[in-house]
Parts: structure tokens; sequence; C-alpha cells
């Protein structure tokens, strides 16, 4: 199954929303508000508007440390960065990173070297092929870590 991963810059505190082949919406991400800026909560819903899975974001210094519940797993994904480029890990599965997180191009395959997700950057959106339906709140979740790399944390004044 294919799926399309795009950035909501709507009004509303959306932040991604997740579409099919067929343009149909699956998916949005919000960010809950919280008062400090370190700790961010999001949560993916479906179209009904229930929430399919949870992200939150752990003030870990040093590292990107995100967990992930859904569907009854608990699932945590740390990335960093060191000198020879961007590192990730997942605890709670036996899943690894494949590829360079930080430049959006990278798949996520078992220790048996089955793929669990392959995860493209094109220059409005983000591609999603995941084989397995199973493991769909799995990747939405892992690809929402995954693209707020690239996103700004913090508020600022723009002078108009």
């Amino acid at each position: 199954m294919k799926l399309f991963l795009k950035r909501d810059t709507s009004a509303d505190n959306g932040c991604f929303t997740v579409f099919d082949e067929t343009g149909e919406e699956k998916y949005r991400v919000l960010a809950l508000p919280s008062k400090l800026i370190a700790k961010q909560r999001f949560t993916v819903t479906d179209t009904s508007g229930a929430v399919a899975a949870r992200i939150r974001r752990l003030p870990i210094v040093g590292t990107r440390t995100y967990v992930l519940k859904f569907g009854g797993r608990h699932v945590t994904f740390v990335m960093f960065s060191a000198a020879a480029g961007g590192h990730s890990y997942f605890y709670g599965s036996n899943w690894c990173v494949s590829g360079e997180i930080y430049t959006g191009n990278f798949s996520i395959i078992d220790v048996d070297k089955t793929l669990i997700l392959e995860h493209r950057k094109h220059a409005a959106y983000r591609e999603l092929l995941i084989p397995n339906r199973e493991n769909e709140l799995f990747c939405v979740a892992a690809s929402v870590c995954a693209n707020l790399i690239n996103t700004v944390e913090s508020p600022a004044l723009q002078a108009v």
C-alpha cells in the first residue's frame, strides 16, 4: 500500500495530513498544545476523528526521542546526529533504519531483511510504501517523527 504524507499549513493545530493513492484523506496528525516547547505531543486521528496513535517527544539532550503508542503497542524511537551522519534506533521492536533518515530517503527493515517501510522524499510530500497493512500506524507515526526533524520548534516573532 502506498500513502502520502503532506505538511498541513492550515491555521489550526494540524501538522501533517496522510492521503492514500486515490487522494482520500486517511489520517491527520495534530499537535497538542503544551506550555513547554521541549515537551511535544501529537495525535494521529483517523477520518472519524478517533485517536489511532499517540506520539510524545521526550526532552533528552542530544537526541530526538519519541514514544509511539498505537494499537496496544509501545515503541521508543531515538535519533541522534554523529560525525558519520545520523543514527536511529527502535526500542520495543527489532526493526532498524537503513539509509539516511535526515535526508528523508530511508527504509525500515526487520532483522530478517523484510521491508516494513520505504520512505521517499519528494518536493511537496513524502511517499510511504508499506507492504504490510498491519504496520500502517507504526509507519505513519515513525514517518511523522522523521519529518519533524526539519520543522521549527521554537516560536519566533516575524516583522511584517
